[in-house]
């Protein structure tokens, strides 16, 4: 059986995240990688797709050339590229070029769909698909395995005669169910290695535009969503096959369509899934009405997380979420009374905010029923409203290959991408540090730890009964004393006033 094709998910920029932390995330499969070398494969392109992702299985120097050599030929390498791996997928395209100079070296996902050009300076790139993927990277499989000319296709900017050629936007698909069921059985080899495996897409598009999402640019604003049949299909392999006892939905909000959610969760019960499993999803605030609660209840919901982002309505409404933070403060109540576990996210650092408006939030969480949450500082990535503002005014700091730019980068460093006007660098890091220890290493924030598998924002994935393990115990303590080694940096600089 013929291999042409390999597809890696990079590893994370080492500066932009310490080996320290990293050991402790959530890792979830490659989806997106996942569903283009399904498309491949159901679409008679090639019988067999090679996957590499690099959380799991990080290739050293001196086995590319072994990789890329057991390819047949011609060979086909695809990256799915975010920014924070960037560096990594130039750096992996450099080396495989050096094994294969005829390899044709693809780049896929948001960041060079945001910024192609920056993909293409990179001369060990030979072309970058935007957007949505599959059917794009599909014809030029096609083309390239026919050995035709591919510097034609919809969706794609490559290289020609010295210049960055833009081809046409590629239409979205139209039909979700058109896209083969996730192949599973790729990563089953590593299923003790993802926290997360039951991982499941209901929808793609979101029709909201807050400031700090670049979503939209690879799928789009128009709302489209997959069978729940198909959805439940997929599920029903998860808990009946890989025996996953947490099926997470990772849509943003999975209740876009209350009658939907009200359907997906009768077939749930029809198929007794809600007896062998138990859900987790996200939601808004104005979606989450009293129906939808009750069918979240009656389906296993066990924890629903929200996109709080700020505790004050002036700097809600600057961010163009569109709800408000009473409807948030409404609904995690709610659903707490309901028996379901909640979680929010947070954001500071974000336009005209002061401390004033972060201790307020914070107080305000403090107040509310959460059983996780998790504070960031604004990220203005590429692509987003809040980029393309700031950056045009001067006010974003990028460091080399992107390295800062993370949410969480205030635990590695103090470069921090964006700090808003009339701010303090280190009172802003100080605050979302503090925001975030206070609410774990309290008393009952410790025993939120012990008890629930979702806590520490849901980044940090702890298995049952984590305390009788000495391996998660010793990591944890590593990780204990790299944060509080940097609380303390930060802290000491902030009384020092060392920068405004």
């Amino acid at each position: 059986m013929r291999e042409n094709i390999l597809l890696i998910n990079p590893a994370i920029n080492p500066e932009s995240q310490s080996m320290i932390v990293n050991q402790m995330i959530n890792k979830i499969f490659p989806t997106s990688i996942g569903i283009l070398a399904a498309y491949l494969m159901d679409r008679g392109q090639v019988g067999s797709v090679r996957i590499i992702d690099e959380q799991i299985e990080f290739i050293k120097e001196q086995d590319i050339e072994k990789i890329i050599l057991s390819l047949d030929s011609p060979r086909i390498i695809g990256f799915s590229v975010l920014t924070l791996n960037s560096k990594r997928a130039y750096d992996l395209a450099r080396e495989i070029k050096r094994v294969d100079p005829d390899a044709l070296i693809v780049l896929g996902g948001i960041h060079p769909t945001v910024l192609t050009d920056e993909a293409l300076s990179c001369k060990n790139v030979d072309i970058v698909i935007r957007g949505e993927g599959e059917e794009t990277f599909k014809e030029l499989v096609e083309l390239v395995l026919d050995e035709k000319d591919y510097k034609r296709i919809s969706g794609t900017s490559t290289r020609e005669n010295g210049n960055i050629l833009h081809n046409p936007d590629r239409a979205l698909i139209a039909n979700l169910d058109d896209i083969p069921p996730f192949p599973y059985h790729l990563f089953e080899k590593d299923l003790d290695k993802y926290p997360s495996f039951g991982a499941v897409f209901t929808s793609r598009g979101c029709p909201h535009k807050c400031i700090f999402c670049s979503s939209r640019n690879i799928s789009g604003i128009r709302y489209r969503v997959y069978s729940i049949e198909r959805i439940v299909s997929e599920i029903k392999i998860l808990v009946e096959k890989y025996n996953q006892k947490i099926i997470w939905l990772m849509d943003d909000n999975i209740a876009v369509n209350p009658k939907r959610f009200k359907n997906f969760v009768e077939m749930i019960i029809a198929e007794d899934l809600h007896k062998k499993t138990e859900f987790h999803g996200s939601m808004r605030g104005d979606n989450l009405t009293d129906e939808v609660l009750e069918w979240a209840k009656k389906g296993n919901f066990r924890m629903i997380a929200f996109g709080m982002e700020t505790g004050t309505e002036p700097l809600m409404k600057l961010i163009d979420k569109r709800e408000t933070v009473e409807a948030v403060v409404s609904a995690i109540k709610r659903t707490h009374q309901k028996g379901i576990a909640t979680a929010a996210t947070l954001i500071f650092g974000l336009p005209t905010e002061t401390r004033k408006d972060r201790w307020e939030t914070m107080r305000l969480v403090r107040s509310l029923p959460l059983a996780s949450v998790r504070f960031n500082t604004l990220c203005p990535y590429p692509g987003t409203p809040a980029f393309a503002q700031l950056h045009s005014e001067g006010k974003v700091l990028i460091k080399e290959d992107w390295a800062n730019f993370a949410v969480q980068y205030m635990w590695e460093g103090d470069g921090i991408p964006y700090v808003p006007d009339g701010n303090n660098r280190y009172e802003l890091i100080f605050d979302t540090m503090f925001a975030n220890l206070s609410f774990y290493l309290s008393f009952s924030g410790i025993m939120k730890l012990v008890k629930s598998n979702f806590a520490g924002g849901n980044v940090v994935k702890l298995s049952e009964r984590w305390y009788f393990s000495p391996k998660t115990m010793w990591r944890l303590t590593m990780l204990f004393l790299y944060l509080s080694r940097r609380f303390s940096m930060v802290t000491l600089k902030m009384i020092t006033k060392q920068e405004r």
